[in-house]
């Protein structure tokens, strides 16, 4: 079976209307954020119980901001996910749940770099606490865009 076959199917199945009025459902989408969210807080405690290979270990410019950027890019992500989670929650405050989405963030970049700590064979170093936060704020900032463009063109197409 070839790949539009699938993808035709796949569309099918979502496009039913059963499954429409599942993912519709309030429940259904708290449920799906939270999973989301507890998903990848998962895949960053375990990639952070992991010991440092040889490979990591060998000083290498590019692999150094490789991994830093894969920090920013794994704290970024909690953070629009902690936020999209709290957006469903409290829908009404967009800058209360930005703020708690970054403070939630930061409070588990900490807990990660302890947990380094602990762990044997690795190192927690708390400058990267703030590359994380440096990611998260980024995400932050990128979803404030994303909402003041939204504002700027629901304005320009009221007029």
């Amino acid at each position: 079976m070839n790949c539009p076959k699938i993808a035709s199917k796949i569309k099918k199945i979502i496009e039913h209307e059963k499954i429409q009025v599942i993912l519709a459902n309030k429940k259904f989408q708290t449920f799906e954020k939270w999973f989301l969210l507890v998903f990848w807080a998962l895949a960053i405690f375990i990639l952070s119980s992991l010991p440092l290979n040889d490979v990591f270990i060998k000083f290498d410019i590019w692999t150094f901001i490789i991994r830093k950027l894969a920090h920013m890019f794994e704290f970024g992500v909690l953070a629009f996910l902690i936020y999209r989670l709290l957006s469903q929650i409290e829908k009404k405050n967009f800058y209360w749940n930005l703020t708690w989405a970054f403070i939630f963030t930061v409070m588990y970049a900490i807990s990660d770099e302890y947990h380094q700590y602990i762990v044997p064979g690795r190192h927690g170093v708390w400058t990267d606490v703030l590359i994380d936060s440096l990611g998260a704020a980024i995400a932050i900032w990128l979803i404030y865009l994303n909402h003041q463009h939204k504002k700027f063109l629901k304005k320009k197409k009221a007029k």
